[in-house]
């Protein structure tokens, strides 16, 4: 599994790290617990726990987000706390939230799929026991990014794209591939759905090899032809040029969205949003792709299966997946011998059915996942979860605070290119979103927008106010937590404010613990 590498002993500090990194954050007591129960336990654990938790699904069901518009001029006004139906949809059904000229859909209601996932997303990072799944979800959802702001078909078929990522998170690459490449979000996103034989669009086709699978320092684009490309030991070649992409382009024709389009005078595709393949829009002939024949009139979808196979299995892939993984999950300047043990796994079990998992063990069990100066910066989902969640709230993500999160540098499901929201901590760290991440912190202690009272405001009232500050720093901050507090306490002093805090005070102070400097990172 890890081979020599030695599993670190955790004390608290470290299983604090464990969590911030590979969770979202600590609960009460929570460090002291992974502390006793070691890193490869907790590690199996979390990889055991379903993809479905009954109680947050009972949780989601309860769940209601406010929707209010007018229909039209002189209709009655829309205006109702909705349940999450969107989230429970069919593709099928939210599909028809696209309308049509005859009966078009109010773009409010459009928006539900969007609004009712984010909410959906907040929620199960703050109270999902599979923590470890939740950080997977995530990743993924970066490294095979849509846009919602890309238009109406996207929008609406969000809700599919994550329950794709969400059961393949855990499981084999080559699986979650096809998945995401006959993701109707996908097909509209990177423009796959209109490719045809004659005419192929190789938007999807690039950011497959670039972004998903092989990835930019694989791309040979100064070679001439692909002889020019150094081969590997096995013969293949070690990356890609652009003449790839574009016979990896012409085997995805096809590759499309079922929305009536017309198949012949007399038959049409259903209005489903469902993925479709039509034979007659592929490209049958002859193709060759990274030094592979693909012959003419191969079955249905045989041609495009075999580009993502030869993609799924090639070291570049690896390389550039597992050092992408190894930044989210350790930190952004992630050490080699980490991203080493996650390539071997993820070459050495390319057709396991948990490859993902055995991948992410590879990456955790070792001593970097602990290491102090590793980390990265803290996104805004991250901050608002891993607040949450050392505040013990009873959280509710309402839209005003999930409002929050795009002025703070994430919207999720919304980045504007194909990469995804990145690692690095550019976006987050400008005047205006560290502001908006400040309000942020204050709003969670204060429960300023309704999402939720910490038990600990009446658990600590009327203690001396450096007992209140370690209380609260503790699962916010680790091994910072008393530095921290002794910190706010002389500022609280010497405001000459009340020495020992009531509830709204405690929620004031939780506010200014989650805004310290050492709760931004990892």
């Amino acid at each position: 599994m890890t081979g020599a590498v030695t599993i670190p002993a955790l004390d608290e500090a470290a299983a604090h790290r464990v969590l911030a990194r590979a969770a979202y954050g600590a609960r009460p007591g929570e460090a002291a617990r992974l502390a006793r129960q070691g890193l490869g336990p907790w590690v199996e654990q979390q990889l055991a726990l379903p993809a479905e938790e009954p109680a947050l699904l009972e949780r989601l069901d309860a769940l209601r987000l406010p929707i209010r518009y007018a229909p039209a001029p002189g209709e009655p006004v829309i205006s109702e706390d909705r349940p999450l139906r969107a989230l429970r949809a069919s593709q099928e059904e939210n599909w028809q939230l696209i309308g049509t000229r005859e009966a078009p859909v109010p773009p409010t209601e459009r928006e539900r799929p969007r609004l009712e996932l984010l909410a959906a997303t907040v929620l199960r990072k703050v109270a999902a026991e599979a923590q470890l799944r939740e950080r997977l979800v995530e990743f993924w959802h970066d490294h095979f990014h849509v846009s919602t702001a890309t238009g109406p078909s996207v929008l609406v078929s969000i809700v599919d794209h994550d329950r794709r990522v969400r059961a393949h998170a855990l499981g084999n690459f080559r699986a979650l591939l096809e998945a995401m490449a006959t993701s109707p979000a996908m097909l509209a996103y990177l423009s796959n759905a209109s490719s045809r034989a004659g005419a192929p669009n190789e938007n999807y086709a690039r950011e497959l090899l670039e972004l998903h699978t092989m990835g930019r320092p694989a791309y040979f684009g100064a070679a001439r032809t692909a002889r020019d490309v150094p081969k590997l030991p096995d013969g293949r070649p070690a990356g890609y040029v652009d003449a790839d992409v574009w016979e990896a382009a012409r085997a995805l024709t096809g590759w499309s969205i079922a929305n009536s389009q017309p198949l012949d005078p007399s038959r049409r595709l259903p209005r489903t949003g469902e993925f479709a393949y039509v034979a007659g829009w592929h490209d049958p002939y002859q193709k060759r792709f990274l030094g592979l024949e693909l012959e003419p009139f191969a079955p249905d979808m045989a041609d495009g299966r075999a580009v993502l196979d030869a993609l799924a299995t090639h070291p570049a892939t690896a390389r550039f997946v597992c050092t992408k993984l190894a930044r989210f999950l350790i930190g952004e300047k992630a050490p080699e011998a980490a991203i080493a043990r996650g390539e071997r796994e993820f070459l050495r079990h390319a057709t396991a059915p948990d490859q993902i998992a055995r991948v992410t063990r590879a990456l955790l069990l070792g001593p970097e996942i602990t290491q102090a100066g590793l980390g990265r910066v803290r996104r805004p989902l991250d901050v608002i979860a891993a607040g949450a969640r050392a505040l013990d709230l009873p959280f509710t993500p309402t839209l005003q605070l999930l409002g929050q999160m795009a002025p703070a540098g994430q919207l999720l499901f919304g980045w504007g290119a194909p990469d995804g929201q990145p690692v690095e901590g550019w976006p987050y760290l400008g005047a205006s979103a560290l502001r908006t991440r400040w309000g942020i912190a204050l709003a969670l202690g204060q429960n300023r927008w309704g999402s939720g009272v910490s038990p600990r405001r009446e658990e600590l009232a009327e203690q001396p106010v450096e007992a209140v500050l370690l209380a609260l720093a503790a699962p916010a901050l680790g091994a910072e937590a008393r530095a921290t507090a002794a910190t706010i306490a002389g500022v609280w002093e010497a405001a000459g404010r009340n020495p020992r805090p009531n509830p709204a005070e405690i929620g004031e102070l939780a506010g200014w613990v989650l805004a310290a400097p050492a709760f931004q990172t990892t």
